[in-house]
């Protein structure tokens, strides 16, 4: 604890562990979802296209809204929109599991779609607030090193229990850790929004840091103000190609197992969470390549590590897809892992350094939004093509747009100085 001290700066240890275990209890939930895809499918009647299009179209079509609850993050109180959305997915979880039709089915997981939004964009802004700025790489490693980590029970547990009790319980079960951690927030209070100053254009300055006000304009306008980074635009596509591989990652490499090996829904959990373990793995070498990159002030180089764990994660996609065997299979989809979520920390932390405080929330929910929009537009052709052609080919298929996708997030190197340069000019 005494080494996490200079970190925690301040605000403690508290803000970051409970942002935690409503990351935690919200991933169960989807771990579970991945898991049980099998039976899910088997019980509403639906092929491998149409859980590929519910998956992705429930867990993508709310994430939409992401750029609202980013516009009213930066505008407003993000204490009572995490709340409010963990509250949300809670109820999401229940009603997943009460289901009677797929109608239902699909709206629950549309409202627990849009209850997930406040972890892929409040709670890193809250992070970038409540602690110092030099910190931030270990702080949002340790943010996704923990959730992974105690996340890891959530794909075995889902497996067990769906085993059990069958997957209908297991989401109502699932769901009330939820709702306690959502609870603890009254002990937090809303952090003052912090800019990151930059020293002559590219130095992080640790010194004190001003405050910086809430965003006055319209949503039309912080668009077009996050847009301005040059970077992120670049990003975006990259992110458009990599969500079609990684929103729908748990249920694809679920179909996977079980059309391909005949894998029961016990041995899925367990695959899931090797493929845990190995994320977990991933987010380690990330955080601690963007904690060196911070400190030793290697901005640019932020884009080509994130592009190459994407990289990363789509050319062991295409080898899982080939191998000849389940090991081999499982191997790679253990590999893929690492990529899937590695790029995280560096990524975070970039957004927060290269982003003005008040535009932080938007920022970070503009990445979101072209990341579900790729699986949105992409994930049900790439089901499609594995009912036509089988599940080998279509993972094949996602994991050559995968690749595309981290190539063209690596040449964003070129924009980070311009960007870094304007941000500290104030333009």
């Amino acid at each position: 604890m005494d080494r996490l001290r200079p970190v925690l700066g301040t605000a403690g240890l508290l803000p970051l562990a409970l942002l935690v275990g409503l990351a935690v209890t919200q991933g169960f939930d989807v771990a579970a979802f991945g898991v049980l895809a099998p039976e899910i499918r088997q019980t509403f009647h639906l092929d491998n296209a149409g859980i590929d299009a519910v998956t992705s179209l429930t867990a993508a079509l709310p994430v939409m809204g992401a750029i609202f609850l980013g516009y009213f993050g930066d505008k407003g109180n993000r204490l009572h929109l995490t709340a409010a959305g963990a509250v949300l997915w809670g109820v999401a979880a229940i009603l997943t599991g009460l289901a009677p039709v797929l109608a239902v089915l699909i709206a629950a997981r549309l409202l627990g779609g849009v209850g997930l939004l406040a972890s892929r964009t409040i709670y890193p802004s809250l992070l970038s607030d409540y602690y110092p700025p030099e910190g931030l790489a270990q702080i949002f490693t340790i943010f996704f090193i923990a959730s992974t980590g105690l996340g890891l029970v959530g794909s075995p547990l889902a497996g067990w229990l769906g085993a059990a009790v069958g997957w209908r319980p297991t989401f109502v079960l699932l769901a009330v850790p939820t709702f306690v951690c959502a609870g603890l927030l009254v002990f937090l209070h809303e952090p003052p929004r912090r800019p990151i100053p930059l020293d002559g254009g590219t130095t992080p300055h640790l010194g004190d840091l001003a405050v910086a006000g809430q965003f006055e304009g319209s949503i039309r306008e912080g668009f077009h103000d996050v847009g301005a980074i040059r970077t992120l635009r670049r990003t975006w596509v990259a992110a458009f190609l990599f969500g079609a591989g990684t929103v729908p990652l748990p249920t694809l490499v679920s179909d996977f197992f079980h059309d391909v090996y005949h894998v029961d829904s016990s041995g899925r959990g367990e695959i899931a969470a090797l493929l845990g373990l190995f994320g977990l793995a991933g987010i380690v070498a990330g955080g601690g390549i963007a904690k060196r990159l911070l400190a030793t002030n290697r901005l640019t180089l932020f884009p080509p590590v994130c592009g190459l764990f994407v990289v990363e994660f789509g050319v062991f996609a295409l080898i899982m897809a080939v191998a000849p065997s389940e090991a081999g299979s499982v191997v790679a989809a253990c590999l893929l892992a690492v990529g899937a979520v590695g790029y995280l920390p560096a990524y975070v932390t970039f957004v927060a350094v290269i982003t003005p405080g008040e535009l932080r929330s938007q920022a970070y929910a503009w990445s979101l939004f072209f990341y579900a929009l790729g699986a949105v537009c992409l994930s049900a052709v790439i089901g499609a093509i594995a009912d036509a052609s089988g599940q080998r080919i279509g993972m094949g298929s996602l994991a050559v747009l995968v690749i595309i996708g981290g190539v063209i997030g690596m040449s964003a190197r070129r924009f980070v100085r311009g960007d870094l340069d304007r941000l500290a000019a104030g333009i």
